[in-house]
């Protein structure tokens, strides 16, 4: 092999290297979508565990309301708020939340 089909043979393989090296960074699977991916994750994790929280807490609401484990004092607090309501003998403050 002469050098200049040395030196195409190198030229080519470089310039292969280079392009699978430039799809391993930035290509559809590459380092940039995973770190993004991650990200990703770590976004749909947090807000996950925020629905989870939420559900928690509406589960016990829900409980609370439950003919079984019915709280009155809630049951009052909770018909006081939707209605806007309150015994004669009280004030009633209505404030935007």
């Amino acid at each position: 092999m002469s050098k200049r089909g040395t030196a195409a043979m190198s030229i080519a393989l470089g310039a292969g290297i280079l392009y699978l090296g430039a799809h391993a960074v930035t290509g559809r699977q590459g380092l940039v979508a995973y770190v993004d991916l991650q990200a990703q994750e770590r976004a749909l994790e947090q807000r996950v565990a925020g629905l989870e929280e939420e559900h928690a807490d509406l589960e016990a609401r829900a409980a609370r309301l439950r003919p079984e484990t019915l709280d009155l004092d809630y049951l009052d607090e909770r018909a006081r708020i939707t209605l806007a309501a309150g015994d004669s003998d009280e004030l009633v403050f209505a404030l935007d939340p």
